[in-house]
Order: C-alpha cells, then structure tokens, then sequence
C-alpha cells in the first residue's frame, strides 16, 4: 500500500514539474499544461498571437473578430488555417462550448474573469491579455509565447517589432513637432474618432506623427465638423473595417476646408487578415505603413519586403506578388 501510495505521489510530483506557472495580463498565477495540443481562444484579439505561435490544428475554437468577408482574406486564412470557419466562436463565449470543443488550454480578455474563473472551477485554465499599448502587446506575446512552450518563436517575433520600430524611431528623431503631421483617425463613420487614449493614436506616435485627439479621453467618441475644423488634421487615417472609404470625405463639400482633403491626404489602412489598428502582432505593420504615410522616402525598410517576412515567418503563409498588390490595392 506504501509503495502504491508513493508510486501516484510521485505521478503527481512529475506532472506537477512539468507543468508551468504563467503570470498573465491580469496578475493572476495560471498554472499550464507544458505544450498543450487543444487551445481556444475566446477574444478576438487574441487569436491572432495564437496563429503566430502554433498550426491551426492545435487551435480547436477560435473567435474571428474582425476578419474580412473578402475572397483574398478567406483564401489565405484558409491556408493557414482550412478548418478556421468551423472553429469560429459567436459573441459570447461560454465555458460549456469550450469544454465541448476539448480545450486544455484558454485565452480570453481582462473582460473574460468570470469566464475565467468557471472554467478554473472545472480544469480548464485560462490565460488572460490585455495589451492596450505597444509595450503590452510585447508583453502580450512573450506571455503567450510561454504559455505555449514557444518562448524562442516569442522572443523572435519581439525581435522583429524592435527592428521596426527602432527604423522607424531613428528615421523620425530629428524631425520636430512643427514638421510632424497632425493626424486623425476616423472609425465606423465619418465623424467617429478615436480617443487620445486609444491604441491607434499610440499607433500614430509610434510612426512619427501627432494625434489631434490627444486630450480626448475614453474609447471611440462622436464628434462634429467643427470640431474637425479646429483640429484640422494633416493627415487622415479610416480604421480597415470602416464602411467609409477616402473618397467619401475627398468628394464631400463639408470636408473639404480641412487639410487632409484638401491635400489628398485621405487613406484607409490594408487589411489582409486581422485588423492593423487593434493591439495585435500585425500591428506592427500597421505603424509601418503609418510612417510611410507621414514621412515619404525616409523610412529605410521595405514595406512590402517586410510584409512579406512576416506572413512568411509568423502565420507560416507565403503571399504572391498578385495578393501583395491587391492588399496594398496596387
């Protein structure tokens, strides 16, 4: 009886080791499974990190928030993933859906704790992000990166944001405020805006410009064309989802005193996959493009190189030049 005794002691101790405590976004102490096969992810923005990091078969229920209904979107987001549609989670996620899809392991938002909390109540644990700036989105990915075994590919993908924002950076030190464009960015209408607060108007500093919203507190807010008048951005930027599209303000007689539309200055961001304005890897490209935009032939990378190395390296997906024009709408 001893002997049986300390035979499942010692069985605990092994499977005790080998599991690893993950300090997620939230502060919480997850204890993970090492190299879990069956992962979910209940947050939209986090499922992209997971495509970075392992193949969709280990990826057994996803939400696909924002992925474009586009022939180009779907073709390569079928080639990374072929079943993705399947997998595909609705807008509130329960623990009953994940438990059914076998899920050994979850990543959901800081909005996700109760969901969390459930699913620790029955074996299943959670991991929880938040990146709301640049710096937690590398936080974000190292998390992850652990929490999936893949610290090295973590550590790569870390990598690869720095050499951009370090090009970035350095391309753009000299440059002073006065010479740095005033930037607006527009989300689902025309006069929706987003806060000073928001990750989009970091987006923007990060590539060399100003935010107009800078004192505008909250999330997405509401505003008029006078206060756009006043605020007269050099630039304008329209979120990928957005229905409005840069013609929609270059033709409209009320835009056109402000000084984006005025210069043409009016662009809407790629979408290929995953939204670039939101907090996630593809982010990074999106800052890229930003700073192209406001600084003409000074940024030294190869934009499309660079898009190309990422698909390539992080979803495993190797684009055409045809499907590079078409994103970048060339």
């Amino acid at each position: 009886m001893r002997k049986l005794i300390f035979g499942i002691l010692a069985v605990f101790f092994v499977l005790g080791a080998a599991q690893v405590t993950v300090v997620d976004q939230a502060g919480r102490e997850v204890l993970v499974p090492p190299h879990p096969a069956r992962i979910a992810s209940a947050f939209g923005v986090a499922t992209p990190y997971l495509y970075c990091f392992v193949g969709g078969e280990k990826i057994v229920a996803a939400r696909y928030l924002g992925l474009p209904d586009h022939p180009l979107s779907r073709e390569v987001m079928s080639r990374i993933d072929p079943a993705y549609a399947e997998k595909a989670l609705g807008g509130e996620v329960t623990a009953e859906e994940l438990l059914a899809k076998g899920a050994e392991l979850v990543f959901a938002g800081l909005k996700h704790r109760d969901l969390a909390k459930v699913l620790g109540e029955i074996g299943i644990p959670t991991i929880l992000i938040g990146p709301e700036t640049f710096a937690a989105v590398r936080e974000a990915t190292l998390i992850i990166g652990q929490a999936l075994g893949e610290e090295e590919r973590a550590q790569k993908l870390v990598a690869f944001y720095q050499e951009i924002l370090d090009g970035v950076a350095a391309a753009t030190r000299e440059i002073p405020p006065e010479a740095r464009p005033k930037v607006l960015v527009l989300g689902t209408s025309a006069l929706r805006v987003a806060s000073g607060e928001m990750y989009q108007s970091r987006m923007v500093e990060l590539a060399g410009g100003i935010s107009v919203t800078q004192g505008l507190p909250g999330s997405w807010q509401n505003v008029n064309i006078e206060q756009v008048l006043i605020w007269n951005p050099d630039v304008i930027i329209i979120v990928p989802y957005s229905p409005v599209e840069p013609a929609d303000l270059l033709r409209d007689q009320i835009w056109a005193a402000v000084e984006a539309v005025k210069t043409g200055r009016v662009y809407k961001m790629p979408q290929l996959l995953f939204a670039w304005d939101t907090p996630i890897p593809e982010s990074i490209l999106g800052i890229l493009w930003m700073a192209a935009l406001f600084h003409p032939g000074r940024v030294p990378l190869d934009f499309e190189e660079t898009i190309r190395a990422f698909y390539q390296e992080f979803y495993r997906c190797t684009l055409s030049a045809a499907e590079l024009s078409e994103l970048l709408g060339r």
